[in-house]
């Protein structure tokens, strides 16, 4: 009888072998496929690689350089070629590039300006800049420069948050939003998806950057993609002129910044227009999601209720007070320093 039972049960197992093989391939192909994608869903959640090829962090020495513009101090454009005769008022650090990328954006802290929110772009370069050593832009004077020094400072980068495309994340609020970029499912994610608000118009977070409305036109919801996509971007006069508004760049002015929101939309071409030009854009009057505002030698928008705007100086308390660049206004009123021509795109 145990020779008989031990056949059976080898007859038994081998069944169940049988059954159970193409259920264990099945399991074994997902397995795959789960270990396959799930580094491609943690890499859309965390911080793209920003530079320094040699490590980020710890202390990394200072100076500071500017006008006049003389000797060692060069002639005032970079060496990516900003102009800062033109626009003095840029947060530039000069770098050694085998260890920090050009045009990546950092804080750098202390700063001259004493303010740890500053961004700073990447954007000069230096023979004196070797190894963790930066040069600091300071349009402030040889004063101010000699004042700076020679100092230790923490080099941390600073994520361009919210410049997905459109990828909605509906928030109960956008003011509740925990930090910079978080989404839900995604550890600070500087790439996430445009958060939204149950309100009727975008608010700007706390963070800077703005939700928009759940409600709104695809288009609408684009073009606030598209302003916190240069939410890290500096002011520099003339930027972005040129050069077609598909490709992102480093620096912006007024109404190249404008001319990138309504590109993003699907309502404008190419290629920006200098402030004179807007004031020719669309159709008279306001718009019902987005109005452009403009004259000779300025331009801003509205987009959903919000203005995007590089102007702040006693136009801005929200979040954004006091940073350089296109960005998200928080103010009671319209700018009343200058008188405007208001213009919306068709439609809109």
């Amino acid at each position: 009888m145990g020779g008989q039972d031990s056949t059976a049960m080898t007859v038994v197992l081998a069944a169940v072998a049988a059954v159970l093989a193409p259920v264990l391939a099945v399991i074994a192909v997902i397995a795959v496929i789960v270990t396959l994608l799930v580094p491609v869903s943690k890499a859309a959640c965390t911080s793209p690689t920003a530079g320094p090829v040699a490590g980020e962090g710890g202390e990394w020495t200072a100076t500071a350089y500017g006008p006049p513009w003389e000797g060692i101090q060069g002639k005032g454009t970079t060496s990516t070629g900003i102009n800062l005769q033109e626009s003095p008022h840029d947060y530039i650090i000069a770098v050694d590039p085998s260890v920090i990328h050009l045009g990546t954006y950092w804080h750098v802290v202390p700063n001259p300006w004493g303010n740890p929110k500053l961004t700073f772009l990447a954007a000069d370069t230096g023979s004196a800049i070797v190894g963790k050593k930066i040069d600091i832009y300071d349009w402030e004077g040889r004063a101010a420069q000699n004042a700076w020094g020679v100092r230790h400072v923490t080099l941390t980068p600073a994520a361009k948050d919210g410049t997905a495309d459109v990828l909605e994340a509906p928030t109960t609020s956008a003011t509740e939003t925990a930090g910079k970029g978080e989404a839900a499912g995604c550890e600070a994610a500087p790439e996430g998806p445009l958060p939204l608000t149950a309100e009727q118009t975008a608010e700007v977070q706390r963070d800077g950057l703005a939700a928009a409305p759940a409600e709104a036109p695809q288009a609408v919801k684009e073009m606030i993609a598209a302003g916190n996509r240069l939410h890290s971007a500096t002011y520099v006069y003339g930027a972005a002129h040129g050069t077609p508004l598909s490709t992102l760049q480093p620096a912006y002015d007024c109404s190249s910044a404008v001319s990138y929101v309504l590109h993003a939309g699907g309502v404008f071409g190419d290629y920006a227009w200098v402030s004179g030009e807007l004031e020719s854009y669309g159709e008279p009057g306001p718009g019902k999601w987005v109005t452009v505002y403009a004259n000779s030698e300025h331009a801003f928008m509205y987009v959903a209720g919000v203005r995007f705007d590089t102007s702040w100086h006693g136009t801005d308390d929200g979040p954004n007070d006091g940073e350089n660049g296109p960005r998200w206004r928080v103010f009671p009123e319209v700018p009343k320093w200058a008188t405007w021509v208001v213009r919306h795109p068709p439609g809109m």
